[in-house]
């Protein structure tokens, strides 16, 4: 297939106003090149020990703040995503539910109805349970026994 003059002419505008310095795709739309972006996220895998660390910590030494926190940040999460497409999630205690109930029991009937609702729905199906647990769980003290 080959292009009319017309066609070309714009095509060549178009290309015109892209850099040739790069080829690089990323840097072309985004401003920011494949290099940097893998050097930014090498440098976010690097702190990623220092921070799972802490937030275990977190965990162990506030149980029960650490899972309110936790079904809180959740809830205002799911709240931003559903609000306006979910008819069933009118306010934040109607995303507060849904988390609470997903935390505890794995689903509720509310369903996410937005990509970014399903994905915090999944996180905290997969980590309330067990921040709950270790919230409800007795303390174990290895002194006096």
């Amino acid at each position: 297939m080959s292009l009319t003059p017309e066609q070309q002419q714009t095509l060549d505008q178009l290309f015109a106003h892209v850099p040739r310095e790069t080829t690089d795709p990323l840097q072309t739309w985004f401003g920011i090149s494949g290099a940097e972006l893998k050097t930014k996220l090498l440098s976010l895998f690097d702190k990623k020990n220092e921070f799972e660390g802490r937030l275990l910590d977190l965990v162990e030494s506030n149980p029960l703040d650490s899972a309110v926190t936790f079904l809180a940040a959740a809830s205002a999460a799911f709240y931003q995503a559903e609000k306006g497409v979910n008819p069933k999630v009118k306010t934040y205690i109607d995303a507060f539910y849904y988390i609470a109930t997903c935390a505890s029991v794995g689903y509720a009937d509310i369903f996410a109805m937005t990509q970014t609702g399903r994905a915090v729905a999944a996180l905290v199906m997969i980590l309330g349970p067990a921040l709950t647990n270790a919230a409800l769980e007795r303390p174990t003290g290895s002194a006096g026994g």
